[in-house]
């Protein structure tokens, strides 16, 4: 029957795998910092354009009211209440020109 034991190793074969280990480790830390990159970037950094840009739909509208508040984007507008109970047009707020809008889409 074969000898099923460990050969042992030399010191020269000892050093050469663990110099290759090291480098297998230094390889793998590379490759998920390399991963962990792109999923930042991919998830966090790149901005993804609103839909309105992508398909080049044009949405018009009626403007019904200028409100006095200041805003940056849509979300800080607040539709008044009286304009949402009425049924004549589905009635939204709009940030135009840094000034809250409400309007009317045109369908």
């Amino acid at each position: 029957m074969e000898n099923l034991e460990k050969p042992e190793l030399t010191p020269e074969e000892l050093a050469q795998k663990k110099a290759l280990i090291k480098k297998m480790i230094f390889i793998t830390i590379l490759l998920d910092i390399l991963i962990i990159y792109f999923a930042v970037y991919f998830f966090v950094f790149k901005k993804e354009t609103p839909v309105e840009t992508q398909t080049s739909a044009v949405q018009n509208y009626t403007i019904a009211e200028t409100l006095d508040v200041s805003c940056n984007i849509d979300e800080d507008c607040e539709t008044p209440g009286d304009y949402l109970i009425r049924s004549s047009c589905p009635y939204t707020s709009k940030c135009l020109e840094k000034k809250c809008n409400v309007v009317c889409p045109e369908f």
